[in-house]
């Protein structure tokens, strides 16, 4: 198979940073690692933060665009949850760097996205406002970004099935919320 210098750099920044913080790679170590110059990383990568950013969207992107129908979001997030799991060190890393801010960030705007999605399927046949459901939404994508970043910071001591049982406890929740917001019309 031949890899591409782009692919190449993106898989020696995936090793380095299972190694150390983000805040520790430089260009240099990726250039060094992957036997290019500073300027074939550049043509591609305008900073290591736009490796960061593509290392998300990578991981992330998959479970927003193919799973976010009804109740199949809950396979992508699984999958979503067992990769980070098996990535532990990555997340392990960022999360020891100033670069936390942009996994939560990231991670924060893609759960939008999906709970969106889901709460709008769940109420699409209910009598319930749009600044409520809007409410929901915000109300829950913050315990779930809260327990996920609580789950990293910790450094994932539970199971990826145990998270995921926990999860489906907080979605049971979305959908009782929405059945009550109905009733009170």
């Amino acid at each position: 198979m031949n890899i591409t210098t782009k692919d190449r750099i993106f898989r020696v920044f995936l090793e380095i940073l299972s190694e150390k913080p983000f805040d520790k790679i430089t260009v240099r170590d990726i250039v060094e690692r992957c036997n290019i110059n500073r300027n074939t990383f550049y043509y591609y990568y305008s900073d290591i933060y736009e490796l960061l950013e593509e290392l998300f969207k990578r991981e992330f992107s998959e479970m927003v665009s193919k799973y976010n129908s009804g109740f199949r979001w809950l396979v992508g997030f699984s999958r979503m949850i067992e990769n980070c799991y098996a990535n532990k060190k990555i997340i392990n890393n960022i999360c020891a760097s100033k670069s936390y801010d942009y996994l939560v960030t990231y991670l924060f705007k893609s759960c939008k996205e999906i709970m969106a999605d889901y709460i709008y399927e769940i109420a699409k046949d209910k009598n319930v406002s749009r600044s409520n459901l809007e409410f929901i939404i915000s109300y829950h994508q913050f315990g779930v970004i809260g327990t996920l970043s609580e789950w990293f910071r910790t450094g994932m001591g539970e199971t990826p099935q145990e998270i995921i049982r926990e999860f489906l406890l907080v979605f049971e929740g979305m959908t009782a919320a929405i059945e009550r917001a109905d009733n009170q019309k």
